[in-house]
């Protein structure tokens, strides 16, 4: 029959989230909880995902100390996913995530998300994030592209306002030794940065690989060039520095119910070597029945130079209990 596409379905399948995350970035510290369902059918060739949320937010600012609650429903929530999931919404780019599994096909995974949420109680609130990723892989080789951008604008002040483009690519990836290269631009707003772009290269080592335990480091040189303003302060930094970057990924199982994964970045310049940026995404996921799940989050940037004397630290704290059926 033309014009008709006749596919079986080969799963349905429910997804409840319940996320607890807390969020520091001076002045502001936000706590956001939210109940998260999706009902995804998979078909042969795609995934059909009917996404549903609920959430309360909650936020402080610190002069002068206020407390403000918010109850928001989504106005409006698109998304499309396809093979993978979405990439984090910390700094860290955790590439690690968005790789494949080696074999002798050739073929692309990514998914592409956006979501607009607008409240309206004591003060409004406008939260925009849209996120993308796409993985190309071949039996030898791999070429990542991860995008994300994050807006949330509180009573007509832009209170964060960041996003990142990320491209990598790996030689001859089922090898021990494999050189990776990779572009990035980057831009932050809240913290101050107008713009980040860096190019480098690493080589990275597979330590350790078996059913349970993975272990993988990476090191390299990049250039980085970062614009600085601080509107308040009419002030303005630019530089351009070369710095090595070294990342260690671990990943593996602890008990039968207990997994955690791992990865760091160790950025500095040769001239300064022990005073670097330091970034991690730190996980833990227990697993409290066949249905059940518990996962913790902790996601933090140390910078041992900010410009203008800003804040030297930055994380964020999630908690989440996964419901599978």
């Amino acid at each position: 029959m033309d014009g008709v596409c006749l596919c079986s379905v080969e799963d349905i399948y429910m997804l409840i989230n319940v996320n607890f995350a807390l969020s520091h970035k001076v002045p502001f510290l936000f706590l956001n909880l939210s109940v998260n369902m999706k009902i995804c059918t998979l078909l042969p060739n795609c995934v059909i995902l009917f996404p549903f949320r609920h959430s309360f937010k909650f936020f402080v600012t610190y002069t002068p100390m206020i407390l403000k609650g918010k109850k928001t429903i989504p106005l409006l929530l698109f998304s499309v996913m396809l093979l993978i999931g979405l990439p984090s919404l910390s700094q860290v780019v955790d590439v690690e995530t968005h790789r494949t599994q080696a074999d002798t096909l050739q073929r692309f995974a990514g998914g592409f998300g956006i979501g607009l949420e607008i409240s309206k109680n004591t003060s409004k609130i406008i939260n925009l994030k849209n996120s993308a990723d796409l993985t190309y892989s071949t039996r030898q080789h791999e070429f990542l592209i991860l995008g994300r951008n994050n807006f949330l604008r509180v009573e007509g002040s832009n209170v964060l306002n960041d996003g990142f483009i990320h491209l990598r690519s790996v030689l001859y990836r089922n090898r021990s030794i494999a050189p990776e290269f990779f572009l990035q631009a980057q831009y932050n707003l809240d913290w101050g940065l107008k713009r980040r772009g860096l190019a480098g290269s690493a080589v990275r080592i597979r330590f350790a690989q078996t059913e349970y335990f993975r272990a993988f480091a990476s090191t390299g040189l990049m250039i980085e060039n970062e614009i600085w303003q601080n509107d308040e302060k009419s002030l303005r930094e630019e530089r351009t520095l070369l710095k090595s970057t070294t990342s260690v990924n671990v990943r593996g199982r602890i008990a039968e119910n207990l997994d955690f994964a791992a990865i760091s970045y160790y950025q500095a310049r040769p001239d300064r070597f022990f005073k670097p940026r330091f970034t991690s995404d730190w996980q833990l996921r227990f697993r409290m029945s066949e249905n059940l799940r518990f996962v913790f989050q902790f996601v933090s940037t140390y910078d041992s130079d900010p410009p203008f004397s800003s804040s030297d630290f930055i994380y964020e704290i999630n908690n989440m209990i996964e419901v599978r059926f």
